[in-house]
């Protein structure tokens, strides 16, 4: 949210209700206002306890005006609501809130952001694409790392506390929150309080969230938003460690594989730890042509006397510098082991 100085206090509105129990994204949009009013119209369940709504936009004078389904404007002073006014924003808390279509109408100039926030018993768990894999005998799903790859469809894995719903149907959004398209999605189990649903994803070329609708067990609408904005990238980074601990006092050597999926270009190579084990990065960039892999290999010194436990995450990030833009990460998590160092070659 843009804020003057004096303001920073107010914000904390916005905080307090985005960190209570339960708190699921309704509603999310950014753009740009072309001159005209703007209407939203956001559905709010039976299930939903409390709601907050947050506007903000980059230019003074820009304004959100909310209206219940019956009819009446929210405005400060009115039994069960919490407004906050900022120079370029709002901040509207309202408890127990009518069931129903709620309209949000911005106005203004420049660039906006709107977002809804419920406490609610109905809320994503999990979103995150995933993988087939695993040893024979011990196959399953696993997060991919970083984000997936263009050109290929993904699979998407959700958990939805879904005991107040009756129906779902997933879609992906787009940062403007319109529909991009609707995804079939296949439960499985049977377990309504968690429920686990996996299917396959054509991505879009925009960035894009995940979004869940339907009927809550009274018949109302309801609507989510995961909140993590996704997008297709054409670089893959892939770790090939047959490791997940470092001795103290030792050096190890990670290797990654990163593929090009798109057009000839070149990458930048960051690698980062918390703990500053790397020692080394080698190369440091990357020339692939279409389709080509290169490798690289990070070399992790742990110095002597480091506590066993300690826990460290390589993040390996590769970034086009030349070419159409792209990036993407990689993720490993290593921890420092009780057993006597060992030097390994390399």
């Amino acid at each position: 949210m843009f804020l003057q100085r004096s303001e920073a206090a107010k914000a904390f509105h916005l905080v307090r209700e985005s960190t209570r129990n339960n708190v699921a994204t309704v509603f999310w949009a950014t753009g740009t206002f072309d001159g005209n009013p703007q209407a939203i119209t956001i559905p709010v369940d039976t299930a939903t306890k409390r709601i907050t709504f947050a506007f903000s936009a980059d230019t003074k004078g820009s304004r959100l005006k909310l209206t219940q389904p019956s009819g009446g404007a929210i405005t400060e002073g009115l039994g069960g609501t919490e407004v906050t006014e900022l120079n370029c924003g709002r901040i509207l808390t309202i408890s127990s809130p009518e069931a129903g279509e709620w309209r949000a109408e911005i106005t203004g100039a420049g660039r906006y952001w709107v977002e809804a926030q419920a406490q609610s018993d109905i809320y994503f768990v999990s979103v995150e694409f995933v993988r087939e894999g695993g040893r024979p005998g011990h196959e399953g799903l696993f997060r991919i790392q970083g984000q997936p790859v263009a050109g290929t469809p993904a699979m998407l894995q959700a958990s939805l506390s879904a005991s107040s719903t009756k129906t779902t149907q997933f879609y992906l959004v787009a940062e403007s929150g319109q529909t991009i398209q609707k995804l079939q999605m296949r439960a499985v189990n049977a377990d309504p309080e968690f429920l686990e649903l996996v299917g396959s994803v054509e991505l879009p070329s925009v960035p894009f969230r995940v979004a869940v609708s339907g009927h809550d067990s009274n018949g109302k609408q309801y609507q989510r938003f995961f909140s993590n904005l996704f997008h297709a990238e054409s670089v893959e980074i892939s770790p090939k460690l047959d490791f997940d601990e470092l001795s103290a006092g030792s050096t190890r050597q990670a290797v990654f594989t990163v593929r090009n999926i798109g057009s000839p270009r070149t990458f930048n190579m960051t690698v980062t730890d918390a703990h500053q084990f790397v020692s080394m990065v080698e190369p440091k960039e990357l020339a692939l042509g279409a389709g080509e892999s290169g490798t690289i290999r990070v070399d992790l010194a742990v110095p002597a006397g480091t506590t066993p436990g300690v826990g460290d995450n390589l993040v390996v990030v590769a970034r086009s510098t030349a070419g159409p833009s792209t990036s993407n990460s990689s993720v490993v998590r290593l921890t420092v082991s009780s057993s006597s160092a060992t030097q390994i070659p390399h």
